[in-house]
């Protein structure tokens, strides 16, 4: 069988770079996520082959449909998941209200557990397997007005960190990336005109002992590191990609 990966959140930002940083390196790749001709336009870049599996990662029963494709293929077998897909929004203590963290546990920790839970048992059967989940450094580091976003990537790594040790049993790595301030769409500052965004960035670099903000890229390759046999003996890592800002 030919190796394969699962990427969520294909569509844009650090998950597509992600999906052709695979590619490139000769997987097939299952597109995970909700815009699917945005995961069309990922896929026309994948030379090995990719296959869409638009859903919303909040929808039980689509995640169910779609993990059932997977272990009915008899051609790839599946030896990396990426968690990457989620959402982020700012509030105070005061506007933090029920939905918003409703609706961030569902996207950004609920999500992936529940994925990972229905792959678990098809892991087991090859005894092989890579699990990489993306925190954020907000998990590691809050700061003020991420008050959910901040915990539920905080547990994101305590649920890596005891899943390693569970999997270990049966061949399955588990580690982490915590990315800092990447341009990815989830950033309001993406979407900014072309001149204010260059000031916004270049206010931002300022922060990063490394003088620039990270691009998807970055991510990519450091995600594509944990999740192929480059780093056959590592797991329960906690791999901060951040431009040095948690050190100061």
């Amino acid at each position: 069988m030919k190796k394969a990966a699962l990427i969520t959140g294909a569509s844009s930002g650090i998950g597509q770079a992600t999906a052709l940083e695979f590619a490139r390196q000769g997987y097939f790749v299952y597109l995970m996520g909700r815009n699917k001709e945005r995961l069309e336009e990922t896929a026309l870049q994948c030379p090995a082959g990719a296959c869409l599996l638009s859903c919303d990662l909040t929808d039980p029963k689509a995640v169910e449909k779609r993990v059932h494709e997977i272990y009915e293929n008899p051609i790839y077998r599946m030896e990396v998941l990426v968690n990457n897909a989620g959402i982020f929004q700012t509030h105070s203590m005061e506007e933090g209200s029920d939905e918003i963290w409703d609706r961030m546990y569902k996207a950004n920790l609920l999500g992936p557990v529940r994925l990972t839970r229905l792959l678990i048992p098809y892991f087991k059967k090859h005894q092989k397997g890579s699990i990489v989940n993306v925190s954020s450094t907000l998990g590691m580091r809050p700061s003020s007005n991420t008050g959910a976003y901040s915990a539920l990537k905080a547990a994101m790594i305590n649920w890596t960190l005891s899943l390693a040790q569970e999997a270990g049993a049966y061949g399955v790595r588990v580690n982490c990336i915590s990315p800092g301030i990447v341009d990815t769409p989830i950033h309001a500052f993406h979407s900014l005109e072309d001149l204010q965004k260059q000031h916004r960035l270049a206010e931002m670099a300022k922060l990063q002992p490394l003088g620039r903000i990270g691009t998807p890229e970055d991510i990519a390759k450091s995600i594509y590191f944990l999740g192929s046999d480059l780093s056959s003996w590592t797991t329960g890592a906690v791999l901060a990609v951040d431009g040095g800002i948690n050190l100061q």
